[in-house]
């Protein structure tokens, strides 16, 4: 089932995400197609105004005034965002109401085998090239093939070509259907690459949290939200005591592995809406969103007592030194940073595993 759905099993929020990014990413297709069938149609039009016996007026009407101004519509809306929506109906409606105009001017005609390739075609169109999504697709070709087997079933075709035509409609069908899958799923893939392309340059390759550039981006973006709702925000700097200690007397795997638990130490201490990241070395900050300085500081006592009582692997027990602060009116990202690495130097200078604030 996830070769068939890669997104079968992710969280639904990772769904929706899909789903706003596949609608940027097919926007610019259904542009284009939308402004290439309206073409299209016009060339059509002329054709069958030489070769049509009867309702030449409505056909004009239908093929080169209705259809493509539909189509027209959905090129111009594609520009809009508010307008996806309606965008995703008239695109949806507009091949079934060209199938529909051309069993009404041609089924039980002599030359109405000479029309039949448009519907074909139409089929195939909605799931190649109109920029539906599957389910919107099927959905659409589902309604056009109901309509063309209840207007056809009965006697406008002879047996032979009848069964020609339904021949073609399953090709179409199949093709369609077949074409619409492979690409929606290509589009699922290339989506979860991305994402996890995305995440890995922004994460810490040894100990898995935000890395000093994603930490960074995060610490303007709080400070961006607190001063537009004027919501507290504070930030805690943690620095390892004797950290090259342990690279000295235990070598760096030894020292990799203590990065490694420290962090999950971090994590799994704070809340899920606080972000915690790893700025180099031995030294990681942690963002507290709605947290005042008092607030702040009882997490970093908290941290404190769990790092004091946690056994490490080799090197057993292990301090820390913190430098708490928080956000001011005027602050920007690098000056948040430097009061709290203020902060952390006055804690390693009064003796290490202390708490200060500034």
């Amino acid at each position: 089932m996830r070769s068939m759905d890669p997104l079968r099993g992710q969280p639904a929020s990772t769904r929706l995400e899909f789903s706003r990014w596949y609608r940027q990413a097919k926007l610019p297709q259904i542009r284009a197609v939308a402004f290439l069938t309206m073409l299209l149609y016009f060339v059509y039009t002329a054709i069958e105004q030489h070769v049509a016996q009867d309702h030449l007026g409505l056909r004009l009407l239908a093929h080169g005034l209705l259809v493509p101004l539909s189509l027209l519509t959905v090129g111009v809306m594609s520009y809009f965002e508010a307008w996806y929506e309606h965008m995703i109906r008239l695109l949806c409606a507009a091949p079934v109401g060209a199938v529909i105009a051309n069993l009404a001017f041609n089924c039980g005609n002599a030359d109405f085998a000479y029309f039949l390739p448009e519907i074909y075609l139409c089929l195939m169109w909605i799931f190649t090239v109109s920029g539906l999504a599957l389910l919107q697709a099927t959905l659409t070709a589902g309604v056009a093939t109901l309509l063309l087997l209840l207007a056809t079933l009965g006697e406008a075709l002879p047996p032979g070509a009848k069964l020609l035509h339904l021949g073609w409609i399953l090709a179409s069908l199949s093709f369609g259907l077949l074409s619409a899958f492979v690409l929606e799923r290509a589009y699922k893939v290339t989506f979860l690459h991305q994402n996890q392309l995305v995440l890995n340059a922004n994460l810490d390759g040894l100990t898995g949290l935000w890395n000093r550039a994603c930490s960074e981006r995060l610490l303007a973006e709080e400070i961006a939200r607190a001063q537009r709702y004027a919501t507290p925000f504070s930030l805690i700097m943690i620095d390892i005591d004797h950290f090259k200690s342990v690279n000295d007397c235990h070598g760096h795997a030894v020292g990799d592995n203590v990065l490694r638990e420290f962090a999950r130490l971090l994590r799994s201490s704070v809340r899920a809406v606080d972000k915690v990241g790893r700025l180099g070395g031995e030294e990681f900050v942690v963002l507290l969103p709605q947290s005042d300085a008092a607030q702040a500081m009882a997490v970093a006592y908290t941290l404190q007592q769990r790092i004091r009582q946690f056994a490490f692997d080799t090197v057993n027990s292990r301090t820390a030194s913190f430098g708490v602060t928080q956000f001011r009116r005027d602050d920007s990202p690098q000056s948040m940073l430097d009061r709290a690495d203020r902060a952390l130097y006055r804690a390693k200078a009064e003796g290490r595993d202390r708490v200060e604030a500034l």
